[in-house]
């Protein structure tokens, strides 16, 4: 007895359907890549010469910051005054108060302070990078306490603590330039992502140190379902030339764009 040609042929697709669920299991199909389509170093390309501060000493310092989980940023300082109406600050949340008025730092007017060609306020010390007021406290700029710019305590700037004025001498004059990428790799997508059909852009904030090496890496935009933890992986094992400052190795930061894409 014969099977029906219809049960024959139900047979036949069967197991050509099974040989092919093999060949597939054989060969594997991996999950796609993430596609990094450009990497990006966020620092201002245009800073140029720093002058001198002129050789001065006076007892007192400053320091500040806003609790940001960043280091302060580069910048210029704002002038000297007797009197401190408005702190310096990195970042300007309010850009039409009711009664404008110049930032100061309490301090001696004829002091001459290190210039930069920078139109934001920051500490000359500061990292190359977004604006940030830093990790200290009470509105000023740096990791310091107080209103002024530094790391350490009072309304004026240098390293002495508490009260007005600046310590220490020169020494911002140079060149600083970037760092730059030499070695790379790329992150893969996690199951849920694919699965998800995520794709978009996550932004890290990154320091490279004096040797090259990413550092302290932070999400700035999130992707989620593991493709941020991906991303902060691969880009730590990358691998820099780092900026410089007058030909010396220097710290320095950057916004590194990763792009995922699904081929």
């Amino acid at each position: 007895m014969t099977g029906s040609p219809k049960r024959s042929a139900l047979f036949s697709g069967l197991l050509h359907a099974a040989a092919i669920m093999l060949v597939l299991a054989a060969t594997g199909v991996r999950n796609p890549p993430a596609v990094i389509s450009r990497y990006v170093l966020v620092m201002p390309s245009d800073i140029g010469l720093y002058r001198p501060l002129v050789p001065h000493k006076m007892e007192g310092g400053g320091g500040g910051g806003t609790r940001s989980p960043l280091p302060a940023s580069i910048g210029r300082l704002p002038k000297f005054s007797t009197r401190q109406y408005t702190p310096p600050v990195a970042v300007i949340e309010n850009f039409n108060p009711q009664l404008p008025m110049a930032p100061t730092l309490i301090g001696d007017p004829r002091i001459e302070l290190p210039t930069l060609d920078l139109p934001q306020y920051g500490d000359p010390n500061g990292v190359a990078g977004p604006a940030s007021g830093g990790r200290g406290t009470h509105g000023g700029i740096g990791d310091g306490d107080g209103t002024g710019v530094g790391n350490s305590k009072g309304p004026g700037y240098g390293d002495g603590p508490g009260g007005g004025g600046v310590t220490g001498d020169a020494g911002f004059q140079g060149t600083l330039t970037q760092p730059v990428l030499l070695w790379k790799i790329e992150p893969e997508y996690t199951e849920e992502a694919r699965r998800a059909k995520i794709q978009g852009t996550v932004l890290l904030y990154v320091e490279v140190d004096a040797h090259g090496q990413p550092r302290n890496i932070t999400v700035q935009q999130s992707l989620g379902l593991g493709l941020d933890e991906r991303a902060i992986e691969a880009v730590r094992r990358w691998k820099f030339r780092a900026g410089t400052r007058s030909g010396k190795p220097f710290a320095t930061a950057a916004i590194v764009e990763v792009n995922f894409r699904l081929l």
